[in-house]
């Protein structure tokens, strides 16, 4: 990305997940986790990893949420471009409490 928010020649413009604020982003996450009647923001994408995803899991914490924005971050930065599904691979490993038991 340039420092407009243009894409550099040659890079990739679809992003798995849109740019959002700090706050916004962790809203993102969480909408995914939550019931589609309890979703704050909704969107086709957030219905989509929700569907996908999020329907396995109770809704995480802010914390939980931020915990694994921090995780994933540090460890990969691309990661919700190039492998979104990671966020919930890492919600499931590091609280295996919030999935949904039949």
């Amino acid at each position: 990305m340039s420092r407009t928010g243009e894409p550099a020649r040659g890079e990739q413009t679809t992003a798995a997940v849109p740019l959002l604020t700090s706050a916004e982003r962790q809203e993102f996450w969480l909408n995914t986790c939550r019931e589609v009647t309890q979703m704050q923001h909704f969107s086709q994408q957030v219905l989509k990893f929700y569907q996908k995803h999020g329907c396995r899991f109770t809704a995480p914490s802010r914390q939980q949420v931020q915990d694994v924005l921090d995780a994933l971050d540090a460890a990969m930065p691309r990661w919700e471009k190039e492998h979104p599904e990671l966020f919930y691979q890492t919600l499931e490993l590091n609280f295996p409490e919030l999935l949904r038991r039949p």
